[in-house]
């Protein structure tokens, strides 16, 4: 949506998210958001259509705040790859950890999403993150600080991959740890050593067979 959200509609679409990372999309119902809401399912349709469109609503405000936040990293002139590289990692991290109900939601959406409106913003999305990616990497190939055969792709999938594996087998990590599942500290500390994994494997990535000397 392209105008400003007023405090009803963000509030429907927060009570939205929240039955939709429960639930499922499918299984939630129009009516279930409005209880959670405590609206009326007119109102709902008024503000958004349909359900599909209040998904697709949610997509985009959740999705528009990472974006502004990956561009403000890759154009500045004040880091060099590594460094952007470094807080690429830390902020796609802490964005999902600030929206975990949102997180849920697209981890399964997207397995089951087809083609549509909602498909093809996501897909565009990704394709102008790649696009932010690819060019901070041309720069450091440039300055000679980056090899030069480096697959963005593959980069995208062990970022994304990593921590969706991360989060879908939170619960198995407790307990091979012996820790409680609610345990924030547990969490926060497992979490910062998930994030100085990645930047590790991502610089050896991007230096692979550069000589030290």
């Amino acid at each position: 949506m392209e105008t400003e959200l007023n405090d009803k509609q963000l509030r429907i679409m927060e009570k939205a998210l929240e039955v939709f990372a429960e639930k499922g999309f499918d299984s939630t119902s129009v009516r279930d958001i409005a209880q959670r809401a405590e609206v009326n399912v007119a109102m709902i349709s008024y503000y958004f259509g349909s359900k599909e469109k209040l998904l697709e609503a949610i997509f985009k405000n959740h999705t528009s705040g990472i974006k502004s936040k990956i561009e403000s990293i890759l154009h500045s002139k004040d880091y060099d790859p590594f460094k952007k590289m470094d807080l690429l990692v830390e902020t796609y991290i802490d964005v999902i950890v600030e929206n975990r109900p949102f997180h849920t939601l697209m981890m399964r959406e997207q397995v089951l999403m087809k083609e549509g409106a909602l498909y093809s913003y996501i897909r565009d999305m990704k394709r102008q993150n790649r696009s932010l990616i690819e060019a901070a990497v041309k720069a450091g190939q440039k300055s000679g600080l980056i090899q030069k055969h480096v697959d963005i792709s593959m980069l995208a999938v062990t970022l994304i991959g990593s921590v969706n594996h991360f989060f879908s087998n939170y619960k198995f990590i407790c307990e091979d740890k012996k820790h409680d599942v609610h345990d924030e500290g547990f969490l926060m500390s497992s979490i910062e050593k998930l994030k100085s994994h990645l930047k590790i494997m991502f610089k050896a990535f991007l230096t692979y067979g550069i000589s030290k000397k």
